[in-house]
């Protein structure tokens, strides 16, 4: 199947674990076969009298033997071997005849027991040779899919849901997971059942040996039937899986939206929608799942039923004696249980097939920002960053976001960007550390591409600082050194001073120690800006992004903040995103975006003493009270 062969890479990498286990996993078969076959001599010598002590049969070749002496026999040859392995037989059942039913039923156990401790052993090898294989070939799969997840463009995340991504990462892998780990160990010891106990039910008998050859496909043909509708059903219960975690995880999230505005039944109701039906596409996997087998027992019943039949007709034969039917029989009915386990693992093949679907496809997915083949090596920042006419159209869209944008930011400056909301200024500022790669022309860090250029390189000199605060489940310490784990404690303490975070910080009865929850959600909004703001600046970048870094602070901090910022911005090149404008009055130049256009461009100073300036309007609705008030 083509998912398996995408699969077999990730196996292959334990090839060496996969042949020990394959080749243990051969010896449980012989073994398995060699203890099933010395119950003839114990069941032909149950009972008592000369007709109940087994013997080894003579062939007619081997009478030919025993009537040649060893002089007729020329040494080291196959007639020689055959001449010896005959006098041995003889030998065998002269010493056998001297013994009592029970002493050769006590003689021939203590043969087997051997033989299940090796069978043991061999087992307990196999399991552990093919199962770490599939489990290490899994958790590679998975390091694999985390990996892309990390380089798919931004435009996937936003498109898809948070729960459905996990669904892929977690439950995919899951289920494709358990076939190429416990389920591969299975199929290869069944497999090599299967052969071995072929083997001996034709050395037993050939005429049973065809007759059961015949009826086989008959038990595996209701499994084929049912391959397909499993591997649909179970490709329908993945991705309803899928859709009740991302509603789930979006439910979490927006808990308090959802009770602000009262709908909890709402919410009640859509997820019992998607509940309910991913609940009926499970039931009807399980169906599937459960008739196979159930199929495959009742073929194997008239099976058994009609070897019975013909086994007591056999049995008239003196040749075939009771002990060779009872094996015979003890071995088919073990041949049942790898046939059924085999129509099982077809069904679960097919289910972790529509996994796979759903795995693969995300890994073969296009990553759009990669690193150059052949990387540019940059020093710190000499000159300028440069928009050479950049564009940018978002995917799925025939807009322009960015319109042949032309801007340069010197080395050391500062300056703003402002805009009504959609002008382009998220866009602008992606583009920097190539979040997203511009749909036309370039950036240009002292006068080298940014796409020549090493993402670990570039990204390490951009320190953002935005208005959608992230903050991991951790300690304030881990957050603020999360860009910067191997700072001190003073850095990290003089980090937290610059961002006027330390007050509020030692207020906490555990200090720099304290928990913020999931998101920070421990702390309030101000002050999660104030920890994001410590993090940027512990990671002391050459270029400096404030995406409306002060929108959730209250006007004391922000004033405070502003202060701080001053300090720092001699020492780095700084770009302002603001709505507010009285964090872009000491920008150098201030740009404002309209359509994904530089419409007009200036100091502060400047754009106030234009009357026309739309930059003008914007700060007189802002700071000019209004007549009403």
């Amino acid at each position: 199947m083509k998912i398996y062969r995408k699969l077999w890479p990730y196996l292959l990498k334990y090839k060496y674990r996969l042949s020990v286990g394959i080749f243990l996993s051969i010896f449980v078969s012989i073994f398995n076969g060699a203890s099933l076959t010395s119950l003839i001599p114990i069941f032909d010598s149950l009972g008592s009298g000369e007709n109940y002590k087994f013997q080894l049969s003579l062939t007619k070749k081997d009478q030919e033997m025993l009537k040649k002496t060893e002089k007729d026999v020329p040494g080291y040859t196959l007639e020689y071997g055959q001449f010896f392995f005959a006098q041995t037989k003889v030998y065998i059942n002269s010493e056998l005849s001297k013994r009592t039913p029970d002493e050769l039923v006590f003689l021939f156990c203590l043969v087997i027991l051997p033989i299940y401790l090796l069978k043991l052993i061999c087992l307990a090898g196999t399991i552990y040779f093919v199962n770490s294989a599939g489990l290490l070939s899994v958790r590679d799969l998975r390091q694999s899919l985390y990996e892309k997840l990390q380089e798919l463009p931004l435009n996937d995340f936003l498109r898809e849901k948070t729960g459905i991504l996990m669904s892929r990462i977690i439950n995919d892998v899951d289920t494709v997971g358990k076939v190429v780990s416990n389920d591969l160990k299975d199929a290869i010891n069944d497999f090599f059942s299967i052969i071995i106990h072929l083997v001996i039910l034709l050395v037993l008998s050939w005429q049973l040996f065809f007759l059961v050859f015949i009826i086989i496909p008959f038990i595996l043909g209701p499994v084929s039937t049912l391959a397909d509708r499993i591997r649909r059903s179970t490709k329908s219960q993945q991705d309803r899986l899928s859709a009740l975690n991302g509603d789930l995880q979006e439910v979490i999230s927006g808990i308090r939206v959802i009770r602000a505005f009262s709908m909890e039944d709402k919410e009640a109701e859509r997820f019992y929608e998607v509940n309910h039906d991913l609940s009926e596409k499970t039931f009807k996997t399980h169906f599937y799942h459960q008739i196979g087998p159930a199929l495959i027992e009742l073929s194997g019943s008239i099976v058994t039923m009609i070897f019975l039949g013909i086994g007591a007709y056999l049995l008239e034969d003196p040749s075939f004696s009771k002990g060779r039917f009872l094996v015979f029989f003890i071995t088919l009915i073990f041949l049942m249980r790898p046939l059924k386990q085999m129509g099982i693992l077809v069904n679960l093949v097919q289910a972790s097939a529509s996994a796979g679907e759903r795995v693969f496809e995300i890994l073969s997915r296009e990553t759009d920002i990669k690193d150059p083949d052949v990387a540019n090596d940059l020093g710190p920042l000499q000159k300028n960053i440069c928009y050479q006419n950049v564009s940018y159209i978002y995917p799925g869209t025939e807009t322009y976001a960015l319109k042949e944008l032309n801007l340069v930011i010197p080395k050391g400056g500062t300056i703003a960007i402002v805009g009504s909301s959609g002008a382009g200024k998220s866009t602008l500022i992606d583009l920097l550390p190539r979040l997203i790669d511009p749909t036309a022309g370039s950036i240009l860090w002292d006068g080298v591409d940014a796409k020549n250029l090493k993402l670990d390189n570039l990204r390490c000199r951009i320190g953002v600082v935005s208005q959608n605060i992230f903050l991991f489940n951790g300690s304030v310490r881990e957050n603020i050194s999360y860009g910067f784990p191997q700072a001190t404690e003073s850095q990290i303490r003089q980090a937290a001073d610059d961002a006027f975070a330390t007050e509020f910080i030692e207020s906490f009865e555990e200090g720099f120690d304290t928990i913020v929850g999931e998101r920070g959600v421990m702390l309030s909004g101000g002050q999660r800006q104030r920890i994001s703001i410590a993090r940027t600046l512990l990671a002391n970048p050459e270029v400096l992004i404030l995406d409306e870094a002060t929108s959730a602070l209250d006007t004391e901090s922000e004033r405070l903040i502003q202060q701080a910022f001053v300090r720092l911005y001699s020492q780095k090149t700084v770009i302002i995103i603001a709505h507010r404008l009285s964090t872009v009055k000491i920008a150098d130049t201030i740009y404002y975006i309209e359509n994904g256009e530089i419409v007009e461009s200036g100091s502060h100073t400047e754009l106030l003493a234009n009357q026309a300036s739309k930059y003008k309007r914007l700060y007189e609705m802002q700071f000019t009270p209004s007549q009403d008030s």
